[in-house]
């Protein structure tokens, strides 16, 4: 349970709601959503979702607003978020602190499907790219990425929205990484783009005439690796 400490009136209420905002930690580009409710017997109290790191509903063990300071802090993941709310009460410009790291983080407020995106809305063409990788390239892909330390085995598992657009995740199987989230898939003119923010990683491969082999690069770190993935026979 999340506790609440209010004061101030007004700003305390304009705080209820979701507030979205995206982190960069070098490469990684991580999403973060504050879920903030008004509690049944007063207060506050709220939840923490990392959609890039397929994490939801972490709780927020307090939420502090005095005037138009807001504080929380998520002992689960030793991070804590302070920031200022501005004049209309749409937006807090801040700071979260993990591990006793401190990086920028402004939050706007909005809806939860606007939550569930990214921060920044994509264009009509890296929609409809979206929808084309949706069509042809949904299904089951395997493949080894040869690094220094060894071979590692993934798959990416792409599938279609209820909206017409791909979505994914991706396993690292000798890791025992699995439904790593994917934040964008793309398809345009054969050339097939999949960011995982949440990792800092890119691929950018090319898709074979018979839509059963894409063959690129995978970049993560500063660095890139060749790979190719094969399409897995429907079962």
């Amino acid at each position: 349970m999340s506790s609440a400490v209010a004061s101030g009136g007004e700003p305390a209420k304009n705080v209820v709601g979701t507030w979205q905002g995206t982190l960069v930690a070098g490469p990684a580009k991580l999403r973060v959503v504050f879920n903030i409710t008004a509690a049944a017997g007063g207060g506050l109290t709220a939840t923490m979702d990392s959609p890039d790191q397929g994490a939801r509903g972490i709780p927020v063990d307090s939420v502090t607003v005095n005037g138009t300071s807001i504080e929380l802090e998520v002992k689960r993941i030793n991070g804590a978020y302070q920031g200022t709310l501005d004049a209309a009460g749409n937006a807090v410009a801040g700071q979260w602190t993990q591990m006793g790291k401190p990086l920028p983080l402004n939050l706007v407020k909005g809806s939860g499907t606007a939550a569930a995106r990214s921060g920044d809305e994509a264009s009509p063409a890296d929609l409809a790219a979206s929808k084309e990788a949706a069509q042809k390239i949904a299904g089951t892909w395997n493949g080894e990425l040869t690094t220094p330390g060894g071979s590692l085995r993934l798959r990416v598992n792409i599938a279609k929205t209820a909206v017409g657009v791909a979505t994914g995740t991706i396993d690292s199987l000798d890791q025992g990484a699995n439904g790593i989230p994917i934040s964008t898939i793309t398809l345009k003119d054969g050339k097939v783009r999949i960011e995982v923010n949440g990792i800092g990683a890119v691929y950018e491969g090319t898709l074979a005439a018979d839509g059963s082999k894409l063959s690129g690069q995978w970049q993560q770190g500063g660095g890139s690796l060749p790979l190719d993935l094969q399409k897995a026979k429907a079962e």
